[in-house]
């Protein structure tokens, strides 16, 4: 090592002057965009939070709950994810089944799931829409998600987002 045992009094200039520059393009190479992107990383994120209160007393009705992404490559996905409270009022001792659904767009069905929720003494009972979804939309259009609700037995009526309650939705999309 040529350098052990001495100083060094100049290895950056102190200045640099220059008179005239010109940019003849705006090409930089090794920039980070959304092309570039390896597969698995997240794009954008969008996120709803909805509060008024829904009720039903059939099945597939709107929740009031929904999100709107506009997907920047037709071959990414579309990860959702819902937490929604819900509650249901029953009869004493009888069982109803709920059901809580996501949509893509208005009849487009992804997932679906179901409770049954029983009751020895009537009244309201907790319920909870949490789903997760992997979605291919295959499309750079516009695209709204949505939650469903109802009872799939029964003649109860169940509700979402009761007394101010808020439920919330996050759309992702993910390079693929």
């Amino acid at each position: 090592m040529p350098y052990v045992g001495q100083t060094i009094t100049e290895v950056f200039p102190t200045s640099i002057s220059v008179d005239t520059a010109t940019i003849a393009t705006a090409n930089i190479s090794n920039q980070l965009t959304d092309a570039n992107m390896a597969a698995g990383s997240i794009i954008q994120i969008v996120q709803n939070t909805y509060s008024t209160a829904s009720q039903t007393g059939g099945s597939d009705a709107d929740t009031g709950l929904n999100a709107t992404i506009t997907p920047q490559f037709s071959s990414s996905k579309i990860l959702i994810m819902v937490n929604q409270p819900l509650s249901v009022s029953q009869d004493t001792n009888s069982a109803r089944d709920v059901k809580f659904e996501i949509y893509r767009g208005s009849s487009t069905s992804l997932i679906s799931g179901m409770a049954e929720i029983s009751n020895q003494t009537g009244g309201k009972i907790a319920a909870y829409n949490a789903q997760v979804f992997l979605d291919s939309p295959n499309t750079t259009s516009s695209t709204t998600y949505k939650t469903k609700f109802g009872v799939n037995a029964g003649s109860s009526d169940v509700y979402a987002q009761q007394h101010g309650t808020s439920s919330n939705m996050i759309l992702m999309e993910i390079r693929q």
